[in-house]
């Protein structure tokens, strides 16, 4: 089973990321851990010594009540590893602090799709994304898709894309392609033959043989990111490294409807 974190806040995004993460388990067995950090502002925090204490188990008490609503509502379909567990402290620290000390083999967070390239990059490049010990799975939208992309490119790095994106997939029954980005501003999204894509695609390819992988489709795509992000929305998740700030894939997957797995 891979151990999982997922953390919430009483909002919409997390709502989807708790939904999708019952949808990920009849793919992939989670052993399901929830976290929630509340985050007082400094004027709220009261006193000092047994005062303080007094006030911290108050704040986590009003976080588990939250905890507990949302996992009412939701009802998900995947039973939980453990108690939910709650913090008081700046969330990245905290949950930084859970996966080194907890050894998780993924996080799992909400967010809701903006299209905004610039709020996406300022996510992927929080904290959490930059310094986590394992993949960080972008849960964006609901889907009933039994297929996985891996996104490829000239400036991926074939045996980090896959031997990372395997460490989750394991011997999940998603159904793979391997998607080839090239960008050109073209007026509408362009489908190339295989010898066009380079080296990368090629060892990409043989990876993912090598790992047991029976792979569907390969596409060779050129086109805007915005072209690309539409035609990614039809998979379940998105297999990318982690792309920099003036990345095209960075604003393909800033793009994209897909729900994206980040590996590093």
């Amino acid at each position: 089973m891979t151990k999982t974190l997922l953390n919430i806040d009483e909002n919409l995004a997390s709502s989807i990321a708790l939904r999708f993460s019952a949808y990920l388990n009849k793919f992939i067995s989670l052993s399901l851990y929830i976290a929630h950090v509340e985050e007082p502002d400094e004027k709220e925090k009261v006193g000092h010594g047994l005062v303080h204490q007094a006030w911290e188990e108050g704040v986590i008490n009003s976080g588990k009540r939250l905890v507990e609503r949302m996992l009412r509502t939701e009802n998900i379909d995947c039973p939980l590893a453990g108690r939910p567990r709650i913090t008081v402290g700046t969330r990245d620290e905290e949950i930084l602090y859970q996966l080194r000390s907890g050894q998780y083999k993924l996080y799992i967070e909400g967010y809701l799709n903006t299209s905004d390239p610039e709020a996406f990059y300022q996510l992927i490049s929080s904290p959490i994304y930059t310094q986590a010990p394992c993949p960080i799975l972008v849960a964006k939208n609901l889907s009933i898709s039994k297929k996985c992309a891996l996104l490829c490119a000239d400036s991926v790095d074939p045996k980090l894309l896959v031997e990372q994106s395997c460490k989750i997939f394991g011997k999940a029954n998603f159904l793979f392609d391997i998607v080839y980005f090239k960008f050109k501003e073209n007026e509408e999204l362009q489908f190339l033959e295989q010898g066009e894509a380079g080296s990368n695609l090629v060892e990409t390819e043989k990876l993912l043989v090598e790992k047991e992988k029976q792979i569907e489709n390969i596409h060779v795509v050129s086109g805007t990111p915005e072209q690309v992000g539409d035609f990614l929305k039809e998979y379940a998740l998105v297999a990318s490294t982690l792309p920099g700030r003036k990345s095209m894939r960075m604003m393909t997957l800033a793009n994209s409807l897909a729900s994206v797995l980040l590996v590093k």
